[in-house]
């Protein structure tokens, strides 16, 4: 299983996350030379739709240790609410795939006054 931690944002936000790449025995994984893919997908309750609502790519800042960080920018939640899935995938030269990180991905509404 890969490391599991929750985002929570509002929806519009500009942000940018900083996860961290683990296995399924919470090492650290190294993200030298790997692609990183961040998806944003279905909600829990329609495990039946399996595209993502937006991809981002991701920027390794701390290689050895799996520290990446995602930017998520207004238009990517503009007009969501309510709770998705989240995942990153790295990619590595040959072309072998790993699920790093996952998750709940929580977007709120601004109360507006």
């Amino acid at each position: 299983m890969p490391n599991t931690q929750h985002v929570d944002l509002y929806a519009g936000e500009n942000r940018t996350l900083t996860l961290n790449a683990r296995d399924s025995s919470n090492a650290a994984v190294s993200l030298a030379s790997k692609t990183i893919t961040f998806r944003v997908g279905r909600r829990p309750a329609f495990p039946y739709l399996t595209g993502a609502v937006f991809t981002k790519t991701g920027t390794a800042t701390v290689t050895a240790s799996g520290t990446y960080t995602v930017p998520i920018l207004p238009a990517d939640t503009e007009g969501l609410s309510g709770e998705y899935v989240h995942q990153t995938i790295t990619t590595d030269g040959s072309g072998n795939i790993a699920v790093v990180n996952t998750g709940r991905f929580k977007i709120r509404q601004f109360i507006e006054a």
